[in-house]
């Protein structure tokens, strides 16, 4: 089944280069599974959940218009379909051990909030892409992966795979691989290299929550 979406220039990089509307989307949607019992997913209701997901957002963008996907509309919809905190957990990597209660705390609402922010403002300037859903392919414990190609919008057909899993006792996605380039560890580099920069926690912290 294909959607449309709209294609923009992002941030230099393999990922950006290869699939402006997935790493958009990978970014926000990416899960990590907790050790609970799986649930009964199968290869249909794997495949429905990246539709629906792939659905609200291009409905999110519709319904924006020209004034751009709000920040919190966004952050409504990730909370809605992603383990946000298990996303954050995950993307600080080391550095979650390092956090007091309190820092993981407000750690959590920043990574939330700059997110949310970076990816609804990337959504802005999509036009022309579509998605096209594929076979499923069964990964054991890891859960369900659906193969999908983003074309259109004047760019090279790209290779997206989207691994759902049901562990932490409802259905998410887990990752997103990008022509072999997986948005789970990219997305942890990225707050490492954010920690680096900024030299401290809590000065990881402010410039999560300022953006």
């Amino acid at each position: 089944m294909m959607r449309n979406f709209t294609q923009s220039p992002v941030r230099s990089g393999a990922v950006s280069r290869r699939g402006v509307l997935a790493a958009a989307l990978g970014s926000a949607v990416i899960a990590l599974i907790a050790p609970l019992p799986a649930l009964a997913l199968d290869a249909n209701a794997a495949k429905a959940h990246v539709q629906v997901t792939i659905d609200e957002v291009l409905a999110l963008v519709q319904a924006a218009g020209n004034q751009g996907v709000k920040p919190k509309d966004f952050r409504a919809l990730l909370e809605k379909r992603t383990a946000m905190p298990q996303i954050a957990r995950f993307a600080a990597g080391p550095l979650w051990r390092e956090m007091s209660d309190a820092q993981q705390s407000s750690y959590t609402g920043a990574f939330s909030h700059y997110v949310s922010t970076i990816y609804a403002a990337r959504f802005q300037e999509y036009s022309g892409q579509t998605v096209d859903i594929g076979g499923a392919n069964d990964r054991g414990k890891r859960g369900i992966e659906i193969a999908s190609t983003v074309s259109g919008g004047g760019q090279v057909q790209v290779k997206v795979d989207w691994l759902v899993s049901d562990r932490p006792g409802r259905t998410v996605i887990a990752d997103i691989t990008i022509e072999g380039v997986s948005l789970l560890i990219t997305q942890r580099e990225e707050i490492a290299g954010i920690h680096r920069k900024q030299g401290s926690i809590d000065a990881m912290i402010d410039f999560l929550s300022s953006v």
